[in-house]
C-alpha cells in the first residue's frame, strides 16, 4: 500500500504549530513589531495553548494569533513599540 501522507497531514507538534503561527504573525504585524518579539510571542502563545490539553489542534493558530494581538495591545506605545 502506498502512503499518500504529506508533511502537512502529519500530526502537528508545538514546534510546527509555532512556525505556522509565526508566519501568520509576520504577515499581520511584520512592519510594526521586531521579528524576535514576534517569534517569542508565537512560541509563548502556542506553548500556553498546548499545555491546556487541547483536543482540536486546528484551532491553535487562530487562538494563538488572538493571544499575540492581546500581547501587543498590552505593550506600551503605538503598536506595542517602546515609548522613548
Amino acid at each position: 500500500m502506498v502512503s499518500t501522507m504529506t508533511e502537512s497531514d502529519a500530526a502537528p507538534t508545538p514546534a510546527t504549530m509555532a512556525t505556522r503561527v509565526l508566519k501568520d504573525a509576520r504577515r499581520a504585524f511584520g512592519d510594526e513589531v521586531h521579528p524576535s518579539d514576534l517569534e517569542r510571542y508565537a512560541t509563548e502563545a502556542v506553548t500556553a495553548l498546548w499545555r491546556d490539553s487541547i483536543k482540536v489542534t486546528s484551532f491553535v493558530p487562530v487562538l494563538a494569533m488572538r493571544q499575540i494581538r492581546e500581547m501587543l495591545e498590552d505593550r506600551p506605545g503605538p503598536a506595542g513599540l517602546p515609548v522613548p
